[in-house]
């Protein structure tokens, strides 16, 4: 190979790594509008990701085409030395799920249908802290009674499940014993 061929390889080569480079800073950014704080073992994020929180719930049927959620974990697994005894790990969820208009009324409907005993969720259950402003006035504004929302029968959350309906959205938590 002659020095004019080397060159062109070492071009195809930088190339293609500052293309590989472009595409992971493109990812970062994606998930830029991740925070994760640590704090000895507990661990919370606040994330807008729709694949990251699609790892907690399950969204096989129906998707959000936004997300807002906090997710705490208490590692309980004995990795620290805080616990001599490890023990299962404890988490908690706190989500809103924004969702196009016909995803939304065929999660509504066929929810409503259901003959099941009502859940009695109070609204102030889901007044969580880091609610949008917009979202917590329309929250308030809400007037259902005896709700039953239970976003098991969509999302895999469980009995520890628990769901409020607003316009488009679902306000969602989920947590362990």
């Amino acid at each position: 190979m002659n020095v004019k061929n080397y060159k062109w390889l070492l071009f195809l080569f930088v190339s293609f790594f500052m293309t590989c480079q472009s595409d992971s800073d493109k990812k970062s950014k994606e998930h830029s509008n991740e925070r994760i704080i640590k704090k000895g073992n507990v661990t919370e994020i606040t994330s807008t990701d729709i694949e990251s929180l699609g790892k907690i719930l399950d969204f096989g049927k129906y998707m959000p085409i936004n997300v807002e959620y906090r997710y705490v974990i208490i590692d309980n697994s004995g990795q620290n030395e805080r616990l001599t005894v490890p023990g299962p790990s404890d988490y908690s969820l706190e989500a809103i799920l924004y969702f196009d208009e016909s995803t939304f009324h065929a999660i509504y409907d066929f929810e409503k249908n259901l003959e099941w005993k009502e859940q009695n969720h109070k609204k102030e259950e889901f007044n969580f802290e880091w609610l949008p402003q917009k979202v917590k006035e329309e929250l308030a504004q809400d007037d259902k009674t005896n709700y039953k929302g239970h976003p098991d029968f969509f999302f895999g959350t469980g009995v520890n499940g628990k769901a409020w309906y607003l316009d488009k959205k679902i306000l969602l938590q989920e947590h362990t014993n």
